[in-house]
């Protein structure tokens, strides 16, 4: 084997190992996170104030979602008891940037209320409220 040929073939396993490590390409799948749903009054009127889907925390720190497509963020504690959670899952993304999601928010108690959300969210986050939808789904 010719050095040129060695150098080459060197380079090459240098290039595999580097991209195993790196490990899967994040997809271009919108991140939403339930953490900035907190405010949202689900529900009362969660149309009331604008609905900011990301940017609430750093990406690497927003959880992946389960087996069945949930991301979940458990409320803290209050005074001790259950806080709750809120858990979103994308449905749908449109090709012009819509996103359809469902979120289920439940305050600690018995109920958990849940919406289906679509809208097209800005640089920052926020949905428009052009085109804003929220359908109430039957409460668990």
């Amino acid at each position: 084997m010719s050095v040129k040929v060695g150098v080459l073939a060197l380079a090459a396993c240098l290039a595999l190992g580097a991209t195993a490590q790196a490990g899967p390409a994040r997809t271009a799948r919108p991140i939403i996170d339930p953490q900035c749903f907190e405010a949202v009054a689900w529900e009362v009127d969660p149309a009331a104030e604008p609905i900011r889907v990301s940017g609430c925390r750093p990406t690497d720190q927003v959880p992946a979602p389960d087996a069945q497509g949930w991301v979940m963020f458990e409320r803290p504690p209050v005074n001790g008891t259950d806080g709750g959670f809120i858990r979103a899952r994308l449905i749908k993304q449109g090709a012009r940037g819509s996103i359809t999601f469902e979120v289920q928010d439940n305050g600690g108690g018995s109920g958990t209320f849940a919406s289906r959300v679509t809208g097209t969210p800005d640089p920052t986050g926020v949905l428009a409220r052009k085109g804003l939808k929220i359908i109430p789904l039957p409460s668990h």
